[in-house]
């Protein structure tokens, strides 16, 4: 029989959470989910999922919007902002992102997280949160820690390279950053790459060939990947600190992840797409250039074992790391040392992952959706978001898994960018997003306003401490 009253409707859909998937609907009232069943039910829109799967929206738990890399004159600017980039991310299922607030020296934490948050509210189609980015290294930034959590920042990061752009601390500030952070029961997520292994390097490269973009990888070893790891994880370990290893690249830094949890250690970690789609082999290319983002691509062993830490549960989030520059931008670059590294990953994180990962074989759907949905709502402290149960926000994506399509820069949602995945064809893709009940993205169409995101503060809760975080078992 029949059941009424809900603002929306999805019926006939098959609806897929970490845990399993049921055939049957979903009812939406007052922007939340308020049934789910396998009933048919009546709404005031009711949409026909017949075909279809339903999952949670993606929480894309790292990504850039509008940075600035480097500083003055010689800064370069990353080509969205806060009303092209969340819009392009919605049209790939994703319904939440956290981004970064980095501090500018000279500038509190506290002003540049306002600052963001102004921002993002006046352009964004979604739902959104921030990490802050401690980068000044002195006793008074401490003092910051707890009223940032207060504010609803419960995760900061941390560069453990990049000196030169005035984003790198010491493991003193580090140290005395997890005691605050551990604390408070916060999230430490830290940029893993020596930074004087880098600049020596770099230094290195730069003399015997800087127009060589292989370089960009060969300057950046996969050892200082490993050493920064093992350095935070002791930290964590003493502190008794969460660790979250952001855009992980290589099998000696899940090895080393391995190791720290061995120890007792909570380490949770993170990789992106273009770490398991490439190698360092691109840079060969003419257009290697196009590729380049820190760490930097990696040799083909590592991108096996990066795979087979997705599929079995020892990493547990992929995250985009969107973080969007032009060619035209790129291509200014005289050497491996000027390319702005980053790319335009939000919009195509989800259809990856259903095409390289679930139709390919590697994963199963519900883990797609632990990793994409269901682990970063709950390391980051998102309790409505990431999961399809009674009483969460309504953010839901339909899935057409059989639908094939050749990605092209032209089929992105964002005019300047480009995709590391054109002329590729996947299998798998959104039809249809859902933002707090309301259908904002409809096939090829946006429906939703900019400033209609709203800012989640986001709140340590202690009691979460005797629960496990996160299932390390594949599902």
């Amino acid at each position: 029989m029949a059941r009424s009253g809900y603002d929306l409707v999805i019926n006939d859909g098959v609806v897929v959470n970490p845990w399993g998937r049921l055939r049957g609907s979903i009812g939406v009232r007052d922007e939340v989910i308020a049934a789910v069943t396998r009933e048919d039910l009546r709404g005031d829109r009711e949409i026909d999922a017949a075909g279809k799967a339903v999952i949670p929206g993606v929480v894309d738990a790292h990504c850039h919007y509008r940075i600035a890399q480097g500083h003055g004159p010689d800064a370069v600017v990353s080509s969205d902002d806060y009303v092209i980039g969340p819009r392009a991310a919605a049209f790939g299922g994703v319904t939440t992102f956290i981004d970064f607030a980095i501090q500018e020296r000279g500038r509190t934490a506290r002003e540049m997280v306002e600052a963001r948050i102004a921002e993002a509210a006046a352009g964004s189609i979604i739902d959104f949160g921030f990490h802050a980015s401690l980068t000044d290294p002195r006793h008074e930034v401490l003092d910051e820690i707890e009223p940032l959590m207060e504010r609803g920042i419960v995760s900061f990061k941390f560069f453990m390279a990049y000196a030169k752009w005035g984003f790198y601390v010491d493991n003193g500030f580090l140290h005395a950053a997890m005691q605050r952070i551990a604390a408070r029961d916060g999230i430490v997520a830290v940029h893993a790459e020596d930074d004087e292994i880098l600049e020596f390097w770099r230094a290195h490269y730069a003399r015997t060939g800087s127009a060589d973009m292989l370089n960009h990888s060969l300057s950046r070893p996969e050892l200082a990947e490993e050493i920064a790891i093992r350095s935070a994880v002791s930290l964590a370990e003493e502190t008794g600190a969460t660790l979250y290893v952001v855009h992980l690249s290589t099998g000696r830094g899940l090895r080393a992840i391995e190791d720290g949890r061995a120890e007792g250690a909570t380490v949770l970690a993170e990789t992106c797409p273009h770490y398991l789609a490439f190698t360092h082999d691109v840079y060969r290319q003419p257009t290697g250039r196009y590729f380049t983002m820190t760490p930097p691509l990696r040799a083909d062993g590592n991108r096996q074992a990066l795979w087979k830490g997705v599929g079995d549960g020892r990493i547990d989030v992929v995250a985009s790391d969107h973080n969007s520059f032009t060619r035209a931008q790129k291509d200014r670059a005289t050497g491996f040392l000027d390319v702005p590294p980053g790319l335009a990953g939000n919009e195509m994180l989800l259809p990856y992952i259903l095409s390289e990962g679930v139709a390919a074989g590697a994963i199963t759907l519900e883990r797609g959706v632990a990793l994409l949905c269901s682990n970063p709502a709950r390391i980051y402290k998102l309790p409505a978001k990431g999961t399809i149960e009674v009483g969460k926000d309504a953010d839901l994506v339909l899935l057409d898994l059989d639908e094939e399509r050749v990605v092209s820069d032209e089929s992105l949602h964002d005019p300047k960018a480009y995709s590391v995945f054109s002329g590729r064809r996947m299998r798998g893709w959104p039809v249809a997003t859902i933002s707090r009940g309301e259908v904002i993205v409809e096939r090829n169409e946006c429906h939703a306003a900019p400033g209609r995101g709203r800012f989640i503060a986001r709140h340590s809760a202690r009691s979460e401490r005797s629960l496990p975080l996160v299932a390390r078992a594949p599902v």
